[in-house]
Protein backbone atom coordinates (compact mmCIF):
# COMPACT_ATOMS: atom_id res chain seq x y z
CA UNK A 1 0.00 0.00 0.00
CA UNK A 2 1.14 3.44 -0.71
CA UNK A 3 1.89 6.01 1.62
CA UNK A 4 -0.20 8.97 1.81
CA UNK A 5 1.03 12.38 2.32
CA UNK A 6 -0.38 15.41 3.42
CA UNK A 7 0.33 18.28 0.78
CA UNK A 8 -0.54 20.64 3.31
CA UNK A 9 2.05 21.49 6.02
CA UNK A 10 1.18 21.88 9.82
CA UNK A 11 1.30 24.75 10.98
CA UNK A 12 2.89 26.20 14.05
CA UNK A 13 1.14 26.12 17.40
CA UNK A 14 1.99 29.74 19.11
CA UNK A 15 0.88 30.56 22.54
CA UNK A 16 0.96 33.94 24.35
CA UNK A 17 2.60 34.03 27.47
CA UNK A 18 0.53 35.56 30.49
CA UNK A 19 2.23 39.08 31.55
CA UNK A 20 1.05 38.61 35.15
CA UNK A 21 1.06 35.63 37.42
CA UNK A 22 -2.65 35.57 37.62
CA UNK A 23 -3.66 35.55 33.95
CA UNK A 24 -3.61 32.72 31.70
CA UNK A 25 -1.55 30.71 28.68
CA UNK A 26 -3.85 31.71 25.87
CA UNK A 27 -3.72 29.40 23.03
CA UNK A 28 -3.56 31.51 19.76
CA UNK A 29 -3.97 28.98 17.34
CA UNK A 30 -1.69 27.30 13.96
CA UNK A 31 0.27 30.07 11.77
CA UNK A 32 2.80 29.51 9.56
CA UNK A 33 6.35 31.46 9.24
CA UNK A 34 6.49 34.06 5.83
CA UNK A 35 7.83 31.97 2.76
CA UNK A 36 11.50 30.78 3.11
CA UNK A 37 11.78 30.92 6.01
CA UNK A 38 11.37 28.27 9.59
CA UNK A 39 10.77 30.14 12.33
CA UNK A 40 8.73 33.33 13.18
CA UNK A 41 10.51 36.76 14.22
CA UNK A 42 8.95 39.90 16.33
CA UNK A 43 8.59 41.33 13.06
CA UNK A 44 6.77 37.91 11.86
CA UNK A 45 4.56 37.85 14.81
CA UNK A 46 4.15 42.46 14.60
CA UNK A 47 2.87 41.23 10.79
CA UNK A 48 0.30 39.26 11.44
CA UNK A 49 -1.13 41.58 14.46
CA UNK A 50 0.21 40.26 17.56
CA UNK A 51 0.28 42.86 20.57
CA UNK A 52 3.28 43.11 22.42
CA UNK A 53 4.22 40.38 24.53
CA UNK A 54 5.93 37.05 25.00
CA UNK A 55 5.31 34.18 22.81
CA UNK A 56 6.03 30.66 23.01
CA UNK A 57 6.14 28.80 19.53
CA UNK A 58 5.36 24.79 18.67
CA UNK A 59 7.11 23.90 15.26
CA UNK A 60 5.45 20.86 13.83
CA UNK A 61 7.56 17.78 13.66
CA UNK A 62 8.23 18.06 10.08
CA UNK A 63 9.95 21.33 10.44
CA UNK A 64 12.78 21.97 7.92
CA UNK A 65 15.88 21.43 9.54
CA UNK A 66 14.26 19.71 12.66
CA UNK A 67 17.56 18.07 13.90
CA UNK A 68 19.23 21.80 14.12
CA UNK A 69 16.51 24.27 15.12
CA UNK A 70 14.60 23.54 18.60
CA UNK A 71 10.95 22.77 18.34
CA UNK A 72 10.10 25.04 20.93
CA UNK A 73 10.62 29.16 20.04
CA UNK A 74 10.42 32.12 22.54
CA UNK A 75 9.89 35.51 20.70
CA UNK A 76 8.96 38.42 22.29
CA UNK A 77 6.94 41.19 20.08
CA UNK A 78 8.59 44.49 22.11
CA UNK A 79 6.48 47.48 22.24
CA UNK A 80 6.51 50.49 19.53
Amino acid sequence: MAEVIDPKPKGYKIWKNPSRKRDPVAYLGEFYPPAGTFYFSPKDLCDLGFAPGEYTILAPEERPFANLISKWQTVTVPST
